[in-house]
């Protein structure tokens, strides 16, 4: 139980760490990128509100649960409870091969609507048979 709060005290600190470096990002890029259009800054404001609201969640509940010695225990059984832990492989498992599959469906319908879209997602798709392979050979080696 040490080594999980221990775990807990670290996550704690990268939340913090995150909260801090979410604004300085958001503050570089608009100095870096001033000339950019109002879609690319909109996209690097939500998507760094949004990664800064889940870090100050994160960050509330390792804070609450590392002063509340019930709170650890329901935490660290919900987070290494056989039965979640399976599902969670499962879900991941097969919301990416959904994934893999509307990503091919949809660059074979854009190729009739768009070049560059068909492109960027034929690109996409590369990407993730790359990273799907690498895992792979990683966790074959690994177990």
């Amino acid at each position: 139980m040490e080594e999980f709060r221990n775990d807990l005290k670290r996550k704690l600190n990268l939340y913090a760490l995150l909260c801090c470096l979410y604004p300085l990002f958001l503050i570089g890029s608009k100095v870096i990128f001033k000339n950019s259009g109002d879609f690319a800054q909109g996209l690097v404001l939500g998507i760094c509100m949004g990664s800064m609201i889940v870090s100050i969640y994160f960050l509330v509940r390792n804070y609450t649960v590392l002063h509340n010695e019930e709170k650890l225990k329901k935490l660290y059984i919900e987070l290494n409870d056989e039965r979640n832990v399976s599902i969670s492989k499962e879900t991941m498992k097969t919301s990416s091969k959904i994934c893999i599959v509307v990503t091919a469906l949809a660059c074979i319908v854009s190729g009739f609507i768009n070049e560059i879209v068909c492109i960027t997602l034929s690109a996409d798709l590369l990407i993730s048979a790359v990273i799907t392979v690498a895992v792979q050979m990683y966790y074959k080696k690994k177990m």
